[in-house]
């Protein structure tokens, strides 16, 4: 290695690296506990441990490429991502009633909705770093909202609300961060809340359901099945928890999709207040470096780059623990870097890779 990418290297942020993998290995091993002796899910511990590795793999590969070249691929990435979400409602495989994901053959399968969701902090981020300057006018934040809104509104019609609202969280991200005005703030969120019932009418019926489960839990007991058992999860783990691989719930699978939605209830079960303390203190400092490193960013791009990855991943961790504490409707977001998911996983290492090419290259063109 030559001493400039010895220098190169020395710029990575070895913080978020450290925080990332703690809660990677220790979401491997809430993963084993929750599905442990499940003859369906016996090999979803190997699974996400393969993913974790390309993952790495990715996100190292990602990090050597100057950030700034993904901004002149931007306009390409978008119209790519365009396409296929739109041939997905022709050739894309339907499963649980939703039409997510391109089968290769049998051999793997390819969710564009993801692919959308990082291309989004991408393209998002270059379009405002283009158009910073012109943001008092008004035109421009208007455009940003359909440049935002067309794949958002793909991804929905699969129909995949969660991703959908990732993309519209990186989009308010990044206007706020670019400089919107208070005036501008107002607008849109009065035109936001005008607009929410033609998104209810938009919704598919089970999606409307759990809004409405939700506001009115005794309309539909059976509905609400899975918070109960993950409320009962998080208050039986007490203080410490009944340890690893030992909370009743779990074990005896009372609490559904613990490896996935719900594993912050399984681990608050196993581990206690204290457990969940301290994946919520490793998830505070993963946005918390990130947010750092978009304060060291030489240019709009790169600090855009942060504040779309950071908003992300804090959105994510908002929703998530919110659904397993009954405070908001379940959507079925994971838990970053912890729940069960390839391609969660796999996205979030490329978002990182992205953060860590603006910590190791921001320096590049100081003279």
């Amino acid at each position: 290695m030559t001493a400039p990418s010895r220098r190169l290297w020395k710029n990575l942020d070895w913080g978020l690296l450290v925080a990332v993998a703690l809660l990677v290995t220790f979401g491997i091993a809430m993963i084993r506990s929750s599905t442990f002796g499940h003859p369906n899910l016996a090999d979803t511990p190997s699974k996400q441990i393969r993913f974790a590795l390309v993952g790495a793999v990715l996100l190292f590969l990602v990090a050597s490429i100057d950030y700034r070249y993904w901004q002149s691929l931007s306009r390409v990435l978008y119209i790519g991502s365009i396409i296929l979400l739109a041939v997905l409602f022709i050739t894309g495989v339907v499963a649980g009633g939703a039409q997510r994901w391109f089968d290769f053959f049998g051999l793997f399968f390819v969710q564009p909705s993801e692919l959308a969701k990082i291309g989004s902090v991408i393209w998002i981020a270059s379009f405002f770093a283009r158009r910073r300057e012109k943001l008092a006018n008004f035109k421009w934040v208007l455009i940003s909202i359909v440049h935002a809104g067309v794949p958002a509104a793909l991804v929905m019609a699969q129909p995949n609300l969660s991703s959908a609202v990732m993309i519209i969280v990186v989009w308010v991200s990044i206007l706020w961060a670019a400089g919107l005005r208070w005036q501008q703030v107002a607008l849109l969120s009065g035109a936001g809340l005008a607009g929410l019932p033609a998104l209810w009418l938009l919704m598919q019926d089970y999606q409307r359901d759990r809004i409405a489960n939700f506001l009115n839990p005794a309309a539909d007991p059976g509905a609400q099945y899975n918070v109960r058992q993950a409320l009962i999860s998080i208050g039986s783990g007490g203080w410490f928890g009944q340890g690893y691989n030992q909370a009743s719930q779990v074990q005896l699978r009372f609490l559904k999709v613990r490896h996935t939605d719900f594993i912050f209830s399984a681990t608050a079960a196993e581990f206690g207040l204290v457990g969940v303390v301290v994946v919520m203190i490793l998830l505070i400092v993963v946005v918390a470096r990130i947010l750092r490193i978009a304060n060291i960013a030489r240019e709009p791009f790169g600090a855009y780059l942060c504040f779309g990855m950071a908003s992300m991943i804090f959105a994510q961790v908002f929703f998530n623990i919110g659904m397993n504490l009954n405070l908001l409707p379940v959507i079925g977001l994971p838990l970053p870097f912890v729940s069960y998911g390839g391609s969660a996983l796999l996205t979030l290492s490329v978002g990182l890779g992205l953060v860590q090419s603006v910590a190791l290259h921001h320096r590049k063109y100081e003279f």
